[in-house]
């Protein structure tokens, strides 16, 4: 398991543990969408533990992801 951050398209932001992952969906636990953040770090900032109390992030539990509406994935360290 990993968590990571999924930007998908239509600028939603999901970031959560990638429990699982074929080649048509990515299934994530303990799922956020990631609403706002003004700390100039972007969103890689939010790969960084340190950084994660910057961002507002909205709480969504489990999520399935279609594969074909992923942009790019960051992996994140916490």
């Amino acid at each position: 398991m990993k968590h990571s951050v999924i930007v998908c398209e239509y600028g939603w932001i999901v970031s959560g543990i990638i429990e699982s992952e074929t080649e048509t969906e990515i299934n994530l636990t303990d799922g956020a969408v990631v609403r706002k953040w003004a700390n100039g770090k972007g969103i890689g900032g939010l790969a960084y533990a340190k950084n994660k109390e910057e961002y507002t992030l909205d709480y969504i539990g489990d999520v399935i992801i279609k594969q074909n509406k992923v942009l790019f994935t960051i992996p994140c360290e916490w």
